[in-house]
C-alpha cells in the first residue's frame, strides 16, 4: 500500500487540524500545503498556535524543534482493533459493483515556475512580518483593530463585536474598506452601506447595513527584506540559490501531493458512478454520516455558539447537509462492498502504525488523535488507501498539465475558502 493515498479520506481534517487558537493580532494561515514523496506523506509541521509552517524552509527549522507525544505526557496505549468491524457490514445487501476495469482518470502535472518560486518567498516574508501600531491614519494593507456595531435593514443590531480588517483585503467590501481608510486609534465611525447580493454575509446580502465603528488600534506590517541575511537568519540556507531551490523543490512536493489526491478522489468519483445503490443503509450509518457532514462546519462555530449559525452564514441548508450525508454514505458503502468483495484487510498493526505515527508527527497522543477522529473515519481512511491502490491498478490514467481552465475554478474555491477563514477567525468575523 502507498502511504501517499492513505489520507485522501482525511484530507479535510488534515487541513482542519492545522487551525488552532488565534490570538488578537493576526496570525498567518497562509502554508498548509502538504509535503510526500512516493513512500511517505508528511505534512507541514505545525507552530506553536497549531498552524502549518512550510517543512523545507521555513524560519523555525533551524530551530530543530519538533514536538514529541511522549515528552508532553505518558503515551496510553490504544484499546484492541479488528479494523474490518468499522466496515458496513454486509454491504453487499445495498450495493451493486459494477466494472471499474479502464475507469478514465486524470493526473494533473505542474510546472513550477520562476515566479511560482518567488510568490513563495515572499508568502514567507509576509509571515516573518512583525505587527506593529502606528500613529499614521490607516492605509493600503494597515490592519485595522475596531470595535463594530452592524444593524441590518433596521433590525436590532448585533452585539458589538471585537474584529478587525486587513485594508485591501475587503472582507466586508471594497466600500467598508473606503470607509475604514485614514482612519486612526479612537476614531468613531457611523455609516451605511448598501450590499449587492454576491457578498459572502448571506444576512447582508441586498440589504442595507448601519455600522458603528470605534478604531482601537491600527497597526503596519513590518516585512524582511529579502537578502543573504534573511536567507541565514531565518531560513538555515547559506546562499538565496540553495534557499531557492528548496523552495521550489518544496513546491514540486506539495503539488505532487495534490496531484496524487486529486487523481484518488477523481477515480473513487468515477467508480461510485459505475456502481448502483439501492438507495437503503443502515440507519446509523446515515447518522455518523451526517455528524462528519456537519463537523467540518462545527469548528467555525464560536464558544456557546450554534452550528445552524454557521450554515446560514454560508446558505447551507439542512437539505444540503442531507445530501452532503448521503454522498458519505454511498461512499462508505462502495468502499466496504468492493473491500469485502476483494478480501481487503487492514490489520491491527497497519491501524496501530498509522495513528501512532501521525499522532506523533501532529504532537499528539495516540489516544487523543484517534479521539480527534474517530476510529471509524481513521479506519474507513485506510480501506479507502487499499481500495484505492487496487483501482488505480485497473485505471486508464492520462497524465496531463494542469490549464487555466482548472486553475480559474481554483481560484473559485480558493474564494470560498477564504470566506470560510473570515469565520473561523472569529474575531474578525462578524456575527448574524
Amino acid at each position: 500500500m502507498k502511504k501517499r493515498y492513505v489520507l485522501a479520506a482525511l484530507a479535510a481534517m488534515t487541513v482542519l487540524a492545522g487551525c488552532g487558537d488565534n490570538s488578537s493580532k493576526q496570525e498567518s494561515t497562509d502554508n498548509t500545503a502538504t509535503e510526500s514523496t512516493d513512500e511517505d506523506l508528511t505534512v507541514a509541521d505545525p507552530d506553536e498556535n497549531g498552524e502549518e509552517l512550510d517543512p523545507e524552509f521555513s524560519q523555525d527549522v533551524e530551530n530543530n524543534e519538533v514536538i514529541d507525544a511522549d515528552d508532553a505526557e505518558e503515551e496510553v496505549a490504544l484499546d484492541p482493533i479488528t479494523p474490518s468491524d468499522y466496515l458496513v457490514q454486509n454491504a453487499s445487501d445495498y450495493v451493486t459493483m459494477g466494472d471499474y476495469d479502464g475507469v478514465e482518470v486524470t493526473k494533473y502535472t505542474y510546472e513550477i515556475t520562476d515566479d511560482m518560486v518567488q510568490e513563495e518567498i515572499q508568502e514567507e516574508l509576509a509571515d516573518a512580518s512583525e505587527e506593529e501600531s502606528t500613529d499614521a491614519p490607516s492605509e493600503d494593507g494597515n490592519i485595522v483593530y475596531m470595535t463594530l456595531t452592524a444593524t441590518v435593514e433596521g433590525e436590532d443590531a448585533d452585539d458589538p463585536e471585537e474584529t478587525f480588517i486587513t485594508l485591501g483585503q475587503e472582507e466586508f467590501g471594497a466600500e467598508f474598506d473606503e470607509k475604514m481608510t485614514g482612519v486612526s486609534t479612537g476614531d468613531k465611525l457611523d455609516f451605511t452601506i448598501t450590499y449587492d447580493d454576491d457578498t459572502w454575509q448571506e444576512n447582508w446580502q441586498g440589504k442595507t447595513v448601519d455600522f458603528s465603528v470605534e478604531v482601537t488600534d491600527v497597526t503596519t506590517s513590518n516585512t524582511p527584506e529579502y537578502t543573504d541575511d534573511y536567507v541565514k537568519d531565518y531560513t538555515g540556507y547559506d546562499t538565496k540559490e540553495e534557499y531557492e531551490a528548496a523552495v521550489k523543490e518544496y513546491l514540486e512536493q506539495s503539488y505532487e501531493e495534490q496531484s496524487t489526491y486529486d487523481e484518488a478522489e477523481e477515480l473513487i468519483n468515477a467508480c461510485i458512478e459505475k456502481t448502483d445503490f439501492t438507495g437503503e443503509y443502515p440507519d446509523d450509518l446515515f447518522a455518523s454520516c451526517k455528524e462528519e457532514a456537519l463537523s467540518g462546519y462545527s469548528m467555525f462555530v464560536d464558544e456557546g455558539g450554534d452550528v445552524s449559525d454557521v450554515l446560514d452564514m454560508f446558505g447551507v441548508t439542512d437539505s444540503d447537509i442531507e445530501e452532503e450525508a448521503k454522498n458519505l454514505v454511498n461512499r462508505r458503502l462502495f468502499i466496504s462492498a468492493y473491500a469485502q468483495a476483494n478480501n481487503v484487510e487492514v490489520t491491527e498493526d497497519e491501524y496501530v502504525d498509522y495513528v501512532n505515527e501521525y499522532a506523533d508527527y501532529y504532537g499528539e497522543t495516540a489516544s487523543d488523535f484517534e479521539a480527534l477522529y474517530t476510529r471509524e473515519t481513521l479506519v474507513n481512511a485506510l480501506y479507502e488507501s487499499k481500495v484505492t491502490d487496487l483501482l488505480l491498478e485497473k485505471a486508464n490514467v492520462t497524465e496531463a498539465p494542469y490549464t487555466e481552465d482548472e486553475y480559474e475554478e481554483d481560484e473559485e474555491m480558493d474564494e470560498t475558502l477564504d470566506d470560510m477563514e473570515i469565520v473561523e477567525e472569529g474575531e474578525e468575523g462578524v456575527a448574524e
